[in-house]
């Protein structure tokens, strides 16, 4: 079992560039955790009407830590 729980929440555009550098230190490292992915983002308020749905929520609550990329934001029209 790994020591850490992190949430792993990407969200899109640029996040997902960024969380895989962030993957490679963390590797490099050799940190002992579990990422847990997460629901987060753009794709989510567009699907469902929140970028942070109630079930990412509920992981945090479970997770040591979270690792969070970037979301696009909320167009004004």
């Amino acid at each position: 079992m790994a020591k850490h729980k992190i949430a792993w929440l990407p969200g899109d555009g640029v996040g997902n560039d960024v969380m895989e550098a962030a993957r490679v230190v963390l590797d490099k490292i050799a940190l002992d955790a579990e990422y847990i992915p997460g629901d987060i983002g753009w794709e989510f308020w567009r699907a469902e009407g929140n970028p942070l749905p109630d079930r990412t929520v509920e992981l945090l609550k479970k997770c040591d830590c979270a690792l969070f990329g970037a979301i696009t934001s909320k167009p004004k029209e």
